[in-house]
């Protein structure tokens, strides 16, 4: 089975780290995006999704706000919030309205990977029968899976860290033509010799392909791109 994910964020280049995350994990897939509240209850009205991964502070609106208004039409969605704010009276709020998990910004991916991890297990235990055991219901509500999560994840290298890696590839995945390391270095606050590395950590782990080109003068330019 594979579970659709519509996902609730104003700030574009977070969405597109989200959107990586959810389809790095088996059987997950992202079938909506929404910068606002108007927009994800106009998407839920056509589709039904099966898990909403709602941000808090969107533009002049709160995400609380929308998790009321499809709780009080009986969408039939699980929602994990994603989010900077702490307090709590909002997370008790969120917890009251159903949201199954609560997740702050920053986070890495191993956090996001277990909320959607214990997501699966959930629906599945619920899937599996009509009439659920003591000992199933303890597992729905307390107990992790004891099956080891099992999942190819290529290692980083000494100095590289996801979090600045999947900042990168949202950035990438922004081109729609072949660049350069300077084009990069241009639309993030990060060094040249820092993002360097991790092109050439991303072009060694064929995930970019890479493109001499001569100008009239000097040395070759390196053109990237995407491989898939």
């Amino acid at each position: 089975m594979t579970y659709s994910v519509l996902i609730v964020e104003d700030d574009a280049m977070v969405s597109s780290i989200n959107k990586r995350y959810v389809e790095r994990i088996p059987e997950f897939k992202v079938t909506g995006v929404a910068a606002s509240v108007k927009e994800a209850m106009k998407l839920t009205k056509k589709y039904l999704f099966d898990l909403l991964l709602i941000d808090i502070h969107l533009t002049n609106e709160s995400g609380v706000d929308l998790i009321k208004m499809l709780r009080k039409e009986e969408y039939p969605a699980d929602f994990i919030m994603i989010t900077a704010i702490n307090e709590q009276e909002t997370i008790e709020l969120c917890a009251q309205y159903g949201a199954v998990d609560y997740i702050l910004k920053p986070f890495q991916f191993d956090r996001f990977q277990k909320s959607m991890l214990r997501f699966k297990q959930q629906k599945e235990l619920l899937n599996a029968q009509n009439k659920m055991a003591q000992a199933d219901i303890d597992q729905f509500y307390w107990l992790e899976k004891e099956q080891e999560q099992k999942h190819t994840e290529i290692e980083l290298e000494k100095g590289l860290t996801e979090q600045t890696l999947q900042l990168i590839l949202a950035v990438v995945d922004s081109f729609e033509h072949a660049f350069t390391i300077q084009e990069l270095t241009e639309k993030m606050s990060l060094s040249h010799v820092s993002i360097r590395k991790y092109i050439h950590y991303l072009e060694k782990n064929d995930f970019l392909e890479v493109e001499q080109r001569y100008g009239t003068v000097g040395r070759p330019t390196n053109f990237y791109k995407k491989k898939f």
